[in-house]
């Protein structure tokens, strides 16, 4: 509990600068490999590996992901968009003493777009922290990244907070607008680890 008063107390100086922070609270319940989640206006359904969303930009997604070897996995999507778009994926991530790397390429079949992210972050001792750079694949361009941090606290072997911020930083690397918020995660049985 001193862990979670520590990273509030040190969020509370931001209101003397300020800055426009963005509120984002989640939740997950699982039970037995199948879940849900509610982050704001979307919400994911899954279990065994493939999972189906809805949310503003999304009319439906669907997500299939799967370890492959060792701490290396990968993952397909397909979105539909609320703009009639038609959005194929393919992510890969690899996970080795809490410290991880995350792709991500998306191609937008209208548009001829082609997007992708490469993330790196660590977890240990419930402490996280990721680094997420964002490209333009067809124009050749950075888009930005953002920078994430966050602390597990596990109240019971079933149910954890946790706390968390994001700055987002354009190409230019001027700052955005932070985003706080908390993720509650209630499981009843065994559920996929994230």
């Amino acid at each position: 509990m001193k862990k979670f008063l520590m990273a509030f107390m040190l969020m509370v100086p931001m209101s003397t600068y300020a800055l426009s922070v963005g509120v984002e609270n989640d939740v997950t319940i699982g039970s037995n490999g199948s879940f849900v989640t509610v982050d704001g206006s979307a919400v994911t359904v899954g279990t065994g590996g493939i999972s189906f969303s809805n949310s503003d930009t999304v009319r439906i997604g669907v997500d299939f992901d799967t370890s492959l070897i060792g701490g290396l996995s990968g993952g397909v999507s397909y979105d539909y968009t609320t703009g009639n778009d038609h959005v194929l994926g393919v992510g890969t991530s690899i996970e080795y003493w809490g410290a991880n790397l995350d792709t991500t390429f998306a191609w937008n079949i209208n548009d001829t777009d082609f997007d992708a992210t490469v993330g790196t972050g660590y977890n240990l001792f419930g402490l996280d922290g990721s680094v997420t750079s964002k490209w333009d694949i067809d124009d050749f361009s950075y888009e930005g990244l953002d920078v994430a941090a966050g602390y597990t606290w596990a109240v019971t072997d079933s149910f954890s907070v946790r706390p968390n911020v994001t700055m987002p930083l354009d190409s230019g690397f001027s700052r955005g607008d932070l985003t706080a918020g908390v993720s509650i995660n209630l499981s009843f049985g065994s559920t996929p680890s994230e």
